[in-house]
């Protein structure tokens, strides 16, 4: 293999936050906003030739229902992602039932933190792509059990449109699948992960599109133009019943565009994670959403070497000032640094290679692991 497999869930996972970090960062410079500001927009200003009218106002990637990327904070995908990846590490596998509190609890501590009898928060599916990425990268040998695996843990998040939710999702885990198991192809990536979709809807129209742009070599503003617009004439090409049907859903059109996006920037540039990230931040769209997509995806493909020494460098020192001069909360997905990502991404791979103490560091006296199928040697329980 180019790449081993832990260094590929380790590109994974610190692609995806690293993506995130720099989408932040240039969004913070498109904004004129100083780098230790907190109130951000949730959603990028589009840049020049992206301003584009649509049905009357600008493209908006949330719904007014979504509270993830409400406020300044567009990350809480990603720390959500974060405590799933704990809890398949805790469970050894997916634990319905730990899977569904750790939501709840989620929910009820970082979306709404005051008392509620009554809640209901709503991922639009690049938050729920993030989020539920922890589970294609454990389930990414058998795409009939990743399939099946993705459908049983998206099920506990409240959606409208829960169908188009999980075709999203299943789009970019099959994508990060076949990167694990370097079964990848950019040429033909698109085109085969339509074909697992089996559906009709506008996640595949808008994939097909990016296919189109891809054949066509075209550069990043005609893309990005062009996707904006597909995104926009969706709607118009569905029958009066489905419209009236979507008017009131939390998954729009729009939100489909980041994963779009992220497809379009990584293919493109398939070897070059750097390039591909830097590209998807200068897209100007959803910046943190669409970078850490596309961070994501090209770590897999590229694994953790990949990764620029300096991005890490830079993320851990921005967490460190703002932990000295604000008093905030760690970023990075709320880590508060690059090598506990990669410590989670080793603990998530020891689990799924079915190591029988995962929890002992590199450096513990049990280096020398017991490795089995699953199942066949557990902790002992005292």
């Amino acid at each position: 293999m180019r790449h081993s497999l832990l260094r590929k869930f380790q590109g994974t996972i610190l692609g995806a936050v690293l993506g995130d970090s720099t989408g932040l960062q240039y969004q913070r410079q498109l904004l004129g906003i100083p780098p230790q500001t907190a109130d951000l927009q949730s959603i990028l200003q589009l840049t020049k030739h992206q301003q584009l009218i649509l049905s009357g106002t600008k493209f908006a990637l949330n719904s007014g229902n979504s509270q993830m990327l409400s406020g300044a904070d567009s990350s809480a995908s990603g720390r959500l992602a974060v405590a799933w990846t704990k809890s398949l590490i805790r469970c050894r596998g997916l634990d319905l039932k730990d899977w569904r509190d750790t939501w709840e609890g989620f929910v009820k501590s970082e979306i709404y933190p005051r008392s509620n009898t009554e809640f209901q928060s709503v991922l639009n599916p690049c938050e729920a792509a993030i989020a539920a990425l922890p589970c294609a990268m454990f389930f990414h040998e058998n795409k009939a059990k990743l399939r099946e695996k993705i459908m049983l843990a998206t099920d506990v998040l409240p959606a409208e449109n829960k169908s188009e939710l999980q075709t999203a999702i299943l789009a970019f885990g099959y994508a990060i699948a076949r990167s694990l198991k370097q079964r990848l192809d950019p040429a033909t990536a698109i085109e085969q992960t339509i074909a697992y979709l089996k559906t009709d809807n506008p996640s595949t129209e808008l994939l097909l599109q990016v296919q189109i742009l891809l054949e066509q070599k075209a550069d990043l503003e005609t893309a990005a133009t062009h996707l904006c617009k597909s995104a926009s004439a969706l709607p118009h090409k569905q029958g009066e019943s489905e419209k009236k049907s979507q008017t009131n859903s939390i998954v729009n059109q729009g939100n489909l565009l980041p994963i779009a996006l992220a497809f379009y920037c990584f293919l493109s540039t398939p070897e070059d994670l750097r390039l591909s990230v830097v590209r998807a931040a200068r897209c100007g769209i959803a910046g943190q959403l669409t970078c850490a997509l596309t961070g994501a995806l090209s770590g897999a493909y590229n694994g953790a070497a990949a990764i620029p020494v300096e991005w890490r460098q830079l993320s851990s020192a921005e967490v460190e000032s703002q932990r000295l001069a604000e008093g905030r909360e760690p970023s990075l997905w709320g880590t508060g640094s690059d090598v506990k990502i990669v410590e989670l991404a080793n603990n998530l791979f020891s689990v799924w290679a079915g190591v029988y103490n995962p929890s002992a560091g590199m450096d513990s006296t049990a280096l020398a692991r017991a490795v089995a199928a699953p199942y066949v040697i557990r902790p002992r329980k005292i």
